[in-house]
């Protein structure tokens, strides 16, 4: 096996629905190695309908091409993903996307200054082959984990193997994927050590995927190539301390913007004859310290500090123009938390720390005439010095003093800056500041031994960033220019939720409303020529408020105590209205006041069928047949109806159904295992709401791996 039993430890664990009270620490301190990442340690209040956790298994089973299928598939509700394109993969949840979610890797954000307020590629540059857990939190995270964070967060955890973790001292294998959608194929391969005091683990990656078949034609402009890199090293200091240090690298290349380059709807031609991310490279570099010596103000803390880039090209020209644009974007991110964890007492469990990030863009533009290869400097998408830095400090305190009640009550105060030199040169500089507080309150009780309810309310934020502070882009409407005068974004949020468990049956169900004020948007301000589309220019500016309501719904029952068969469904509804009086200049009317919320997605859930051999060794080791399906989504913003990804007639449900199976081959090779999967078994013709290009037709999956 991979992972160590002390590396199992500290990674988080799957949240228990009635915790037990926590006793007073004792004086002596734990073992470095069996603490959990601190902020991701289930207080009693976190309930199991809004938190689904992942395992390596459980994604590498799902038999997907990229980290958000994986996660939407095995999830299997609550989350719902948007591709524009094959390179990209833009989680939805509780109905925003984007910057309204946040993404952690290790504990630091994968989110920067420079992220799309929509569909972007973030989640796909992080290479699956590396993760080890998902948790996905639905609903506002940010006490813990700052802006961003209003639908929920997703957080992943990298594979890492600890000294003395009694296993064998050297450990090796690769893992290799086919898939027939796109012919396309996957591979890794990896050795990790582990001796006395140190431990290092070792993968890399190459992906290769070309043209996607939907079950009509193969699409054009959807395929493109990965390649990553991955290390991590532990240290053990001694009893109390253990180093973490760690590498990351992904790259992908020559990505297509599919949605640009091919006829939309309300198109009669292409957008661009050329939209190329020639490169999306991510990198980072991290170091954490973990430390359990009991001090008077922590019983553990964890320190990290990292240092990040994300490097992106893109080669665009506009269909029928001369002009081809080479753009390059670098964003250096650095900074460091420190979380601590204090037992006051027995009844009080109190999480608190400071954390501190910065990013500096540097942007540059080159235009090209094709015909007379004259190359002209133009200025980038984000202004010349901009920068961008957030410190923030929390707490969140677990009371247990309120029986039979379990509460939690936390607060976040976080200050932003940012600065730049405008695209207008009569002004030399530009810089601001904001301020924001975040809050949230949860109570929770039992209703009898299977039953547990538990009512939130929290307040989230989301900070501006350059993206709209400091970047003026290109959009299918025409252009978008910064505004640096915008406020950032608040979010109300209620939710109820509700949790059964007992020896055969689990489920629960969670409902909730979320009002976000002072929404960032656009209004237009110039429509351009009356006879053209896509040659408005609008501002971004907030405009508004927008108003989210849903519930989510599982139900899952093992069929015997002693039998390997099981069965599952979930539900999600989600529907929002967008509020804002701002008068268009070419209607005269009140375009977007109390109209359906943008990118909302329809109704959608599953059923399954499952297996898990009680002999996980087994040949054939588990199956999970299932049916994966969505409703029509005609409730569209204005925005939607003008998106050339999105049907205006509305966007025709669907049905799709999988079967995916696999096992143990150590009968025939020691160390092997396979999976194979086929999925859309009836070549269902379908897209997902939002995006870009359609669904893959029928296809096969097969995965071997080896590990010695």
């Amino acid at each position: 096996m991979l992972l160590s039993p002390t590396l199992l430890a500290l990674i988080p664990q799957e949240p228990v629905p009635t915790p037990t009270p926590t006793p007073e620490p004792q004086d002596t301190a734990l073992p470095a190695e069996i603490v959990t990442a601190i902020r991701s340690e289930a207080p009693a209040t976190q309930t199991e309908s809004s938190v689904t956790v992942l395992e390596r298994e459980d994604l590498e089973r799902t038999g997907e091409r990229s980290l958000p299928r994986m996660i939407q598939k095995a999830a299997v509700g609550g989350v719902f993903v948007q591709e524009t394109n094959m390179g990209g993969g833009a989680p939805i949840l509780r109905g925003v996307i984007g910057e309204r979610v946040l993404i952690v890797v290790d504990g630091v954000r994968l989110n920067d200054s420079t992220t799309r307020l929509g569909p972007n590629q973030s989640l796909n540059t992080i290479d699956p082959a590396i993760v080890e857990r998902v948790e996905i939190v639905r609903g506002p995270a940010a006490v813990l984990y700052g802006s961003d964070a209003i639908g929920g967060a997703i957080l992943i955890w990298t594979k890492r193997r600890l000294p003395h973790d009694g296993e064998k001292s050297i450990q090796y294998g690769v893992d290799t994927t086919y898939m027939t959608a796109n012919e396309g194929a996957r591979g890794s391969a990896w050795t990790s050590w582990s001796g006395e005091r140190d431990a290092l683990y070792v993968e890399g990656s190459l992906e290769e995927w070309n043209e996607l078949e939907s079950a009509d034609e193969e699409q054009d402009f959807t395929g493109y190539h990965s390649n990553a890199f991955f290390s991590s090293y532990a240290r053990e200091l001694d009893r109390y301390r253990m180093l973490r240090l760690s590498v990351r690298l992904h790259r992908d290349f020559d990505v297509p913007r599919t949605d640009r380059l091919v006829k939309g709807y309300g198109q009669t031609q292409p957008s661009n004859s050329v939209f190329n991310f020639s490169l999306q490279e991510q990198e980072a570099y991290f170091a954490e310290l973990v430390d359990t010596e009991r001090r008077p103000w922590a019983d553990q803390m964890q320190t990290r500090l990292f240092v990040k880039r994300y490097h992106e090209k893109r080669e665009i020209r506009a269909t029928g123009s001369n002009t081809l644009r080479e753009e390059n974007d670098e964003v250096l991110g650095y900074g460091f938390g420190v979380d601590f964890r204090k037992e006051l007492g027995a009844d009080h469990s109190l999480v608190y720390g400071v954390d501190f990030d910065r990013d500096e863009v540097t942007s540059t533009r080159f235009d090209t005439n094709v015909v007379t290869q004259v190359k002209t400097e133009n200025n980038g998408s984000f202004a010349d010095n901009s920068h961008f830095s957030t410190l923030g400090v929390f707490a969140q305190d677990e009371i247990r003093s309120f029986r039979p009640f379990d509460v939690s009550i936390g607060v976040r105060y976080s200050h932003s800056e940012f600065g730049f030199t405008p695209f207008n040169p009569a002004n030399p500089h530009e810089d601001g500041d904001f301020d924001a507080l975040a809050g949230s309150i949860a109570v929770a009780r039992d209703l009898g031994e299977r039953w547990r309810v538990t009512g939130t309310v929290s307040h989230a934020f989301r900070a501006p960033h350059l993206e709209s502070l400091a970047n003026n882009a290109t959009i299918f409407g025409g252009t978008e220019l910064a505004n640096p005068d915008l406020e950032p974004e608040t979010a109300l949020t209620g939710e109820l939720a509700l949790d059964y468990r007992d020896a055969l049956w689990t489920g629960g169900v969670a409902v909730y409303h979320t009002g976000i004020s002072d929404a960032i948007g656009r209004v237009l301000i110039d429509v351009g020529n009356p006879g053209t589309l896509g040659d408005e220019t609008y501002l971004r500016e907030n405009v508004g408020s927008v108003a989210i309501h849903g519930a989510e719904a599982r139900l899952a029952r093992r069929f015997d105590d002693d039998s390997p068969w099981g069965a599952e469904g979930t539900l999600t509804f989600t529907r929002g209205r967008q509020y804002d009086d701002t008068v268009n200049q070419i209607t005269g009317e009140k375009t977007y006041n109390d109209v359906p919320a943008r990118r909302i997605p329809p109704l959608f859930g599953s059923l399954a069928l499952t297996y898990d051999a009680l002999d996980a060794g087994s040949g054939l080791a588990w199956g999970r047949f299932e049916m994966i399906a969505a409703d029509e989504q005609d409730d569209l913003n204005p925005d939607d109806l003008a998106d050339p990804r999105i049907n205006p007639d509305g966007t025709a449900g669907w049905a799709v159904f999988n079967v995916d199976v696999g096992g143990s081959l150590s009968s025939y090779v020691d160390g092997a295992s396979w999976s194979f999967g086929l999925h859309n078994l009836l070549d269902q013709q379908y897209r997902i709401h939002g995006s870009g290009l359609d669904a893959p037709g029928i296809g096969a999956v097969l995965t071997l791996s080896w590990q010695g």
